[in-house]
């Protein structure tokens, strides 16, 4: 929860510096106050839902994520907010000009007889109008009971699902609904890095103004320990020449993180020169991708927390009614297969569904637990329905999946996959609320993996895959080979390997938590060999003719991790490896090198002990 307030704030300030840039440079305001960002929890520092901010004779309620934020408007004439929610003592705030205000609230005596919540709740949100002053969202009363929440959760037949879907032109008669239908291709843009800027600054350049989003300043850190292990859950900052924090992210399973400097915003005020990166309490100059890895080597024992942490965000709405059975039928094969794929690992699971404002419901929550059959059974009982526009609530949605979900803090593995048609709406509150999730599934850990199905168009995949680059993810697409639902976008990539998207999504779970041994001669060396299968080249021969600039010739190779991550390209002798991981001082594990000669690609498996 510390580590959830601290992004929280984190994200604020950063956004309120923006802001004032922006503001400097650009867009001078008319209104002399600033918005007032209320955050409620209690004396153990839990944020509070349903909270009520009372200002003047007005009363709004935080979010779940305890949190409200005023308008300047909402602010004039008023000295104090006063602050209460069921359960316990009142608290008042007098307003000093601050644009962020926390108050702790201190429960009352329990009284015998209430129920508590349980941990599967249903979340019923709105967006408030004109005279609400609130920027977001406000939440309605949130359910006291499991038993509630589970009556609002229907439950319909499966043929009546199917019924339904053939309303939009879906016939299920024509594909039986079972796993290992539906088919996707990955694009990871990590793996293909030299191609991400012809998307990025060419053919997608237009919707990164829509979005404000551009992962392009990139630097690599790769923390390991003494004994050249891998360094796990270990959080690493990015910080501009003054000691402030640019941007917050922690290491993966391979003991690498990425950090992004003006990855949203307006470009920014500033010059990106003379940054640091921290580490512990170690801090070094920062390089940028193209200029190597940021390597520290710290005093750690070799040790991993055994658990794998993987939540299901899943679009609800009636647009995704061509394939959401097929989905629903996938997850619980992965979740089942994952679980026996990773052996002894810990494989907790969750889900967040969502739709929009104005539906039956904004989203719902499945928190992360042990137990798949949970899961399993919340997926279960979800159907398509509501929307009625293209844009959904994602923002909001990935705010349940941070907020609530119970992450473990060291976990070898978060990983979100984000299953959905549409992107969000785009007006400014809404794009910097999206931001901020982002930012602060960064800060977590949680990488999001976009599973895009049919329907969504070339800016939302400019949207997503920023995402996943931005949290360290990768990015799936679901074709059309499967004949299942309406036609499928085709991503901006050279080349895409179509596979079953259950089977993607197991190799996935498996990439992004396998470990070395603590005992190298222990190295387990096959849990690499489905990534090598669907390990992607770099770039194809036609793409050197249109970027001369992109490595290549005889002697040039690509290092790539056992995510498929591309680390490094170096020239020389093959059969210098072990010279060349040394100064790059990379830990010990499992990599693949790719060398093109004479027209095409070879792989090699490398491992270093």
């Amino acid at each position: 929860m510390k580590r959830i307030l601290s992004v929280i704030l984190t994200a604020l300030l950063s956004f309120g510096a923006a802001s004032a840039c922006m503001k400097k440079s650009n867009q001078p305001s008319t209104i002399s106050l600033q918005p007032l960002t209320v955050i409620v929890m209690d004396t153990t520092q839990a944020l509070l839902d349903g909270v009520e901010v009372r200002v003047g004779k007005t009363v709004f309620k935080t979010s779940y994520d305890g949190r409200v934020i005023l308008k300047p408007e909402a602010l004039k004439g008023v000295k104090k907010l006063v602050i209460s929610r069921e359960g316990f003592e009142s608290a008042k705030f007098t307003l000093d000009g601050s644009p962020l205000a926390i108050v702790s609230l201190t429960p009352k005596p329990y009284k015998p007889g209430r129920n508590e919540r349980d941990e599967m709740v249903t979340l019923g949100m709105t967006r408030s109008g004109a005279k609400g002053g609130v920027m977001y969202m406000k939440a309605t009363a949130m359910p006291e009971s499991a038993d509630y929440a589970e009556e609002l959760m229907e439950t319909v037949p499966l043929s009546a699902v199917e019924e339904d879907a053939a309303v939009v032109g879906y016939s299920a008669a024509n594909n039986a609904v079972s796993a290992g239908k539906l088919t996707a291709g990955e694009v990871n843009d990590f793996t293909k890095w030299y191609f991400w800027p012809s998307v990025l600054d060419g053919s997608h350049k237009q919707f990164v103004s829509e979005w404000k989003i551009a992962p392009r300043h990139r630097y690599t850190v790769q923390v390991r320990n003494k004994d050249g292990f891998p360094v796990v859950s270990r959080a690493v900052s990015l910080l501009d020449n003054a000691g402030n924090t640019l941007f917050q992210a922690v290491t993966d399973n391979t003991g690498k993180a990425e950090l992004w400097y003006q990855l949203v915003g307006n470009n920014l005020c500033g010059k990106h020169a003379d940054f640091q990166i921290r580490v512990d309490d170690q801090i070094q100059t920062a390089r940028q991708w193209s200029e190597g890895l940021n390597t520290f080597i710290i005093d750690e024992p070799c040790e991993a927390n055994e658990t794998v942490d993987v939540v299901f965000v899943f679009d609800a709405t009636g647009s995704m009614g061509d394939e959401l059975r097929y989905l629903q039928a996938e997850m619980k094969d992965v979740i089942s297969r994952a679980k026996e794929a990773t052996g002894g690992l810990n494989i907790r699971t969750g889900a967040v569904v969502y739709r929009d404002h104005g539906d039956e419901y904004l989203t719902r929550i499945s928190r992360l637990t042990s137990d798949i059959k949970e899961t399993q059974a919340f997926i279960d009982k979800q159907q398509a329905n509501g929307g009625g526009d293209y844009p959904e609530a994602v923002p909001e949605a990935l705010m349940a999946a941070m907020n609530s979900a119970g992450w473990d803090d060291g976990a070898r593995a978060r990983v979100a996959f984000l299953i959905l048609d549409a992107p969000c709406h785009q007006d400014s509150a809404t794009i910097a609320l999206l931001h901020e999730q982002i930012l602060n599934a960064a800060a977590l850990g949680v990488r999001i993996v976009p599973v895009v199905c049919s329907g969504l168009g070339e800016s939302g995949e400019l949207l997503l895959r920023s995402m996943a680059l931005a949290t360290n993810g990768t990015s799936f697409f679901l074709t059309d080979d499967s004949g299942i639902g309406h036609s499928h976008l085709k991503p901006t990539t050279d080349s895409l390997k179509v596979e079953h998207l259950n089977d993607m999504l197991v190799r996935t779970i498996i990439e992004f938590s396998s470990m070395p041994s603590c005992d190298p001669s222990e190295m387990n060396e096959d849990v690499s060999d489905n990534v090598e299968q669907f390990l992607p080249n770099p770039f194809k021969a036609e793409d050197i003719e249109k970027d001369p600039s992109i490595p290549h010739g005889e002697g040039v190779h690509y290092l790539m991790d056992v995510s498929g991550k591309l680390i490094t390209v170096f020239e020389g002798d093959i059969s210098d490896l072990n010279a060349k991981f040394a100064t790059l001082g990379l830990p010990i594990g499992v990599y693949f090198v790719k060398t093109f000669h004479d027209g095409q690609w070879f792989t090699d498996k490398v491992l270093i002990r």
